[in-house]
């Protein structure tokens, strides 16, 4: 499906939709690459459906003429809370309304959600990164290790690709910034911000290529070294590794 055929489609679903709960719907668009014009014949249309409270608009995937669509649907509120929460929802959403192309609804609403994001403080975006470095960077960390130990190179490249995600998150957050791209082109947008760990530039690209696991090792381990240095020169405080059962907190 080319470009304009993709655009087609989305404006029809969107003139039915708005036809058919036209009270529901605060605002209607499209993201992903068609937003952004870089779609290829072979891409998916993501549409979002940004809806009242109570609404029967559901989320539907199906398939047009070889092209997977993906209707989103979100209530306002809940979209709200998602930018005001700053986890990994805040940096998905932030991204979507960055590019949505708006095709029903006030445009201007998207860049008010926009700066509704922008204004959360900082101490929040600290506190949900604390918050989540129990889990995040180790649990792929380790995968990768005992990838490793194991000899199993079948699965190092997931965990690495694992680990390069949880450390995007984590410096989305830490820098308060978004990205508009899922893939690796996502992590790759993450060397324009301003805070980073030692070497994350240049570690990143020869990480995601490489597939031996003698080279992956220590360029893991030298990434998430550098990782936590950075987080502990910026005061960010790491997790609590309990060494007693009876300190776990149930």
């Amino acid at each position: 499906m080319k470009h304009d055929e993709r655009m087609n489609l989305a404006e029809f679903i969107s003139t039915r939709m708005i036809a058919k709960y036209s009270s529901d719907i605060v605002l209607s668009g499209i993201s992903g690459s068609t937003a952004r014009g870089t779609d290829t014949p072979w891409s998916d249309l993501e549409l979002l459906f940004v809806v009242r409270g109570g609404s029967k608009v559901e989320a539907r995937h199906f398939l047009f003429r070889g092209t997977a669509v993906g209707r989103v649907a979100i209530e306002q509120g809940a979209l709200e809370k998602q930018i005001t929460s700053p986890d990994s929802g805040w940096e998905y959403w932030m991204g979507v309304l960055s590019y949505l192309k708006v095709l029903h609804g006030d445009p201007e609403q998207v860049q008010a959600w926009l700066r509704m994001g922008q204004s959360v403080p900082a101490k929040r975006f600290r506190e949900s990164l604390e918050a989540s470095l129990s889990w995040l960077v180790h649990e792929p960390y380790g995968r990768i290790l005992s990838c490793s130990e194991r000899r199993n190179t079948q699965d190092v490249s997931s965990a690495v690709m694992e680990l390069l995600s949880d450390i995007k998150l984590a410096l989305c957050l830490f820098n308060q910034r978004w990205i508009t791209h899922k893939t690796y082109r996502g992590i790759v947008d993450t060397f324009s911000f301003p805070k980073l760990p030692e070497g994350y530039r240049e570690i990143v690209p020869v990480l995601w290529s490489a597939r031996n696991l003698d080279e992956i090792v220590p360029l893991a381990e030298t990434l998430v070294r550098n990782f936590w240095q950075f987080l502990a020169n910026e005061g960010v405080r790491s997790p609590v590794d309990y060494q007693r059962v009876d300190d776990i907190p149930l």
